[in-house]
């Protein structure tokens, strides 16, 4: 192969390379999801809403939630052991906070109801790890909600 062909076939495999580990991570994210976490909800219904995410220490995000007046709700947030504690915090549309689980002993799930309907963001927060050797290592989080009949 000549120089000119490579150079233009390097992007592409490289872009095929991170694609193909982006959609591994993210099966194996699903897969968790799956099998350890929807378990966790019970009693409550899946509401079919996969929401999962390969995360590194010190990471974290925020979730826009719809939720019904009316309801009764379990809101579940965990995390592959590898990442620790995972906090979490709800907070309503003002940033006004509803609900931290650092204040609650960690625990992975909030039950409650709402008295409105009303879209609620949910922030995930990894904890920071003390690295050996530099290593660091990603897992997956898990975002589910189940509801009550």
């Amino acid at each position: 192969m000549n120089a000119s062909v490579k150079k233009i076939l390097a992007p592409f495999l490289f872009l095929t390379v991170v694609l193909g580990a982006s959609t591994a991570a993210l099966a194996q994210c699903n897969g968790f999801t799956k099998k350890k976490c929807i378990p966790l909800l019970a009693p409550f219904i899946h509401n079919g809403q996969l929401n999962s995410a390969s995360f590194m220490p010190g990471e974290n995000a925020e979730l826009l939630m719809s939720f019904y007046s009316g309801q009764e709700y379990r809101l579940l947030i965990s995390g592959q052991e590898v990442l620790g504690n995972i906090q979490f915090k709800v907070m309503d549309s003002d940033r006004k906070l509803l609900y931290d689980n650092k204040e609650h002993g960690n625990v992975k799930y909030w039950d409650f109801n709402v008295k409105s309907t009303q879209q609620l963001i949910v922030e995930v927060i990894v904890p920071e790890q003390k690295v050996d050797n530099n290593l660091t290592q990603s897992g997956c989080v898990a975002v589910l909600v189940g509801f009550k009949k």
